[in-house]
């Protein structure tokens, strides 16, 4: 990567804490994919509000270590209404998990914006919004199973036929129905984005958490702990 960046179109995935004044962003950037820098004194800084999620930065950092330094920064917020944060938090945090780093990620980017633009509008349906955003983002790396073709026979996908998703050997065909089979019909809703109907719907969601999961590798989203806890209240 290049010692030194300016005017990178970004979004902050997630910030911590870094010694007494200090920040780490984690960025998700046009041209390289995920990067970590480093906001020195930036809760004495007048810009501190350019530090929070949903603003669309133009930032600027140098460096050869893997912890950039950030050396300049511009931000336009999105006003996002409180109701879609959840969902937000919720996409960050599987970018932050399954982005690789400093990988450019040009078309996933502008998706990822185009995303923000939708949760500004009012009166949107946010879980057909979050699926379409998830198979892009697994299309993108290389996660995405192919659902139109039963990996054991090689056939194409039978609308009446039921099937289970193994996530090493992918679709699989099954005799019957069960908690943890998909109609034909429903992968193909799927492929097609065709989320219309509340169990086509369900049947993304369902085969979404399970191939996340699988590619999370054993970690949690702390995202769906605090939206779950939301819903409780």
């Amino acid at each position: 990567m290049q010692n030194r960046i300016n005017d990178q179109p970004a979004f902050i995935l997630h910030r911590r804490d870094y010694q007494d004044s200090s920040l780490i962003l984690d960025l998700f950037s046009q041209d390289f994919g995920r990067v970590s820098v480093l906001v020195k004194g930036a809760k004495k800084r007048r810009d501190v509000s350019s530090f929070q999620i949903c603003n669309r930065l133009s930032v600027g950092w140098t460096g050869h270590s893997e912890l950039k330094i950030l050396t300049q920064i511009d931000s336009h917020l999105f006003s996002v209404s409180d109701e879609y944060y959840p969902g937000i938090f919720y996409i960050n945090e599987l970018l932050l998990y399954l982005l690789p780093k400093h990988d450019e990620q040009i078309r996933l980017f502008q998706q990822y914006q185009n995303l923000l633009v939708e949760f500004t509008q009012h009166d949107i349906q946010l879980e057909p919004l979050l699926r379409n955003f998830e198979i892009e983002l697994l299309t993108d790396l290389g996660y995405m199973p192919d659902l139109t073709v039963a990996s054991t026979t090689g056939q194409k996908i039978l609308l009446e036929q039921f099937y289970i998703f193994d996530e090493l050997s992918g679709l699989i065909p099954v005799p019957k129905d069960t908690t943890s089979s998909f109609r034909g019909t429903e992968l193909m809703a799927i492929y097609e984005r065709h989320f219309n109907s509340p169990e086509n719907l369900r049947a993304a969601k369902r085969l979404m958490r399970q191939i996340i999961h699988f590619n999370l590798q054993g970690r949690t989203l702390q995202s769906r702990k605090f939206y779950q806890q939301m819903k409780k209240k």
